[in-house]
């Protein structure tokens, strides 16, 4: 505790420092050698046919928590409610594959969050703290119709749904988490040691104001070809990433303010440090599905209904199956990137 209460905002601020000063080197270096490409923009008014295929469902907009939220639904209402929540760099069109294949047993709504796609973008970090974040999706939740649902959260959105499991059990009927680990958790890796702290770079590089907006600009958003068919980001099969799919990523994020939403998340858990103090139940009382992810393979956990204590999710599922006995299931896939769950 002595770690997170004073080292680890020594640390932070070392951290923003040093890689504030490493991204602008960074990009000065980059448009010093290529002048003419570096800040170049594609102007993109009219969105990828991908984005309004009508086999994806239905958009629609609906108002919860005092903001307007960007959904695409498919399958029939009278069935129960699946919601998809989204990670970053992603937004809906993430979910494009499940929403076909589960909209013939569940209602499937895949939504922008708060700041990305469609949906509002309130201006100010503030405005994207954990908290407001899960108010969103209690609030959503009966806004679409319904008292309950089966909620899929997937990096980010996986965090989201953590905290909705913990503030709104009676919302959850089944939860689905891919690659978060529990915030408590999170929590513990930062401010236990070196490990988890390094391999979390990137919560620091995007406390610097303006810097990486600019940076995953330069291009005109080429960073998105890497992170969706690079192979250092694991892509196996960048057939599964065809440049209209890629192109669909940079509409939504080189919109005006597109970018900014998202990374303020990032900025927010980490100067309100709900990651170290976080609020939770002692048990999680939700059947609850993890997904685990490595550049080799995907681990799926399947949590007994009763009594889980914090979900411990650390740097490997190996440490997760040694300390839960409980779990029921386990199936390896191999060969899927960390995050590309759309595949």
């Amino acid at each position: 505790m002595a770690f997170a209460g004073l080292l680890f905002p020594i640390l932070g601020y070392f951290f923003i420092a040093l890689w504030g000063l490493l991204g602008l080197l960074k990009v000065a270096v980059t448009i010093l050698t290529h002048p003419f490409t570096a800040l170049k923009k594609t102007t993109r008014e009219i969105p990828p046919a991908c984005l309004l295929d009508p086999a994806l469902g239905s958009h629609e907009y609906v108002t919860a928590n005092g903001l307007k939220f960007h959904c695409v639904c498919a399958g029939d209402t009278s069935k129960p409610l699946m919601l998809l929540l989204h990670g970053f760099p992603e937004f809906w069109f993430s979910w494009r594959h499940q929403l076909k294949a589960f909209s013939k047993d569940y209602h499937v709504v895949a939504v922008d969050m708060r700041g990305y796609g469609d949906s509002d973008k309130p201006d100010g970090v503030a405005s994207y703290t954990l908290d407001k974040l899960g108010k969103d999706i209690a609030d959503l939740i009966p806004a679409l119709g319904y008292s309950a649902c089966v909620l899929v959260g997937h990096d980010w959105g996986g965090a989201v749904a953590w905290r909705v499991a913990d503030t709104n059990p009676e919302l959850i009927d089944k939860l689905v988490i891919m690659n978060c680990p529990h915030l408590s958790i999170m929590g513990q890796e930062l401010t236990n040691g070196w490990g988890q702290l390094l391999k979390s770079w990137y919560i620091f590089m995007f406390q610097v104001p303006w810097l990486p907006e600019f940076t995953i600009g330069l291009h005109d958003y080429r960073n998105f070809n890497a992170i969706f068919r690079g192979r250092k980001a694991g892509v196996k099969n960048r057939d599964q990433f065809p440049a209209e799919v890629v192109e669909a990523y940079k509409y939504s994020f080189s919109r005006p303010g597109g970018l900014t939403g998202p990374i303020n998340y990032i900025r927010a858990i980490y100067k309100t440090r709900s990651f170290l103090f976080p609020r939770t139940r002692k048990t999680i009382d939700i059947p609850t599905l993890l997904l685990w992810v490595s550049s080799l393979s995907i681990s799926v956990l399947v949590f007994v209904a009763s009594s889980v204590e914090g979900p411990s999710v650390k740097t490997t599922m190996w440490r997760v199956t040694q300390r839960y006995p409980e779990l029921v299931d386990r199936h390896i896939v191999l060969n899927c990137p960390h995050g590309r769950f759309e595949i």
